[in-house]
């Protein structure tokens, strides 16, 4: 799995949308939607915040395997 497929799973899975998600960890929603379709990766400071909002790993988030 990709990481853009991975935190849309885990995205869809709080209910929540790309505005939202961006706005918790302080990017905007076309940031997250280029994530989400892995036109662009997340810096290691999102990849940080996105983790710990999950409650994964960063290993998990950066490899895409998210078991959850």
């Amino acid at each position: 799995m990709f990481i853009g497929m991975a935190l849309r799973k885990l995205r869809n899975e709080r209910e929540m949308n790309q505005t939202e998600l961006g706005e918790e960890i302080q990017v905007s929603a076309t940031t997250v939607s280029r994530w989400e379709s892995d036109v662009m990766r997340p810096n290691i400071e999102s990849l940080m915040k996105l983790s710990a909002f999950f409650g994964v790993s960063l290993e998990e988030l950066a490899s895409g395997e998210v078991a959850k």
